[in-house]
């Protein structure tokens, strides 16, 4: 979390923990303290401050993005107002989501990182790629505790979505091959959450229970 108010670091760690979201969090007061806690370890999810003095969390983004150890980190950017000029700027460089400082609530937070988990989802989709899966479902299975039904309604607006497309191609092969191979990708990670369920209950079960089935 990069804010220079210790007061708004804290309330927003408070309402991600009352959102459900299980975490570590390393605190980065500035550009400087940001840019050393980019070189101790890689992150999940980093929220972005706008508004940082002398710099921005645009400036705070472009370091995130140019950092070798951080492929896999979600931005989501905290601006002190909806401004379009500014949350264009943050999600053209890069955030998958942003939020608004004032109207910052549990509901707010848990839609931010689901739409940002979304858009990670969507590109593995398109790209239909072994690694690029491999990458969303270790993020999946981060997640999975808070927000997997939420991915699930995604994920069947997805397929129908790609399927209206499919059958609204008739005649253009490479298209439809291209909107098949969504398909089964979404499938793919449909399926992977309907484990991560499986277990997750079998793993809130006590132990004697387990041990009997």
């Amino acid at each position: 979390m990069l804010d220079d108010n210790e007061i708004d670091r804290l309330r927003l760690k408070k309402l991600c923990l009352r959102a459900g979201l299980k975490f570590r969090v390393r605190e980065a007061a500035s550009i400087h303290d940001f840019r050393a806690a980019l070189d101790e370890t890689s992150y999940d999810m980093v929220f972005l401050d706008y508004d940082l003095k002398m710099e921005t969390g645009l400036d705070a983004l472009e370091l995130l993005k140019a950092h070798p150890d951080q492929p896999k980190a979600i931005a989501i950017m905290i601006t002190s107002s909806d401004d379009p000029a500014t949350v264009a700027e943050a999600m053209r460089s890069g955030c998958s989501d942003y939020l608004v400082k004032d109207e910052l609530t549990i509901s707010m937070i848990r839609r931010a990182v689901t739409a940002a988990i979304e858009r990670e989802i969507y590109r593995a989709a398109i790209l239909h790629e072994r690694e690029a899966r491999a990458e969303v479902e270790q993020m999946l299975e981060r997640f999975s505790a808070v927000c997997a039904a939420d991915i699930r309604g995604m994920l069947s607006g997805m397929l129908r979505k790609i399927r209206v497309v499919t059958q609204s191609v008739e005649g253009h092969s490479e298209i439809r091959k291209e909107a098949a191979e969504a398909e089964r990708a979404c499938l793919d990670l449909f399926e992977y959450l309907e484990n991560m369920k499986t277990i997750l209950a079998l793993e809130a079960q006590p132990k004697t229970e387990r041990l009997l089935r």
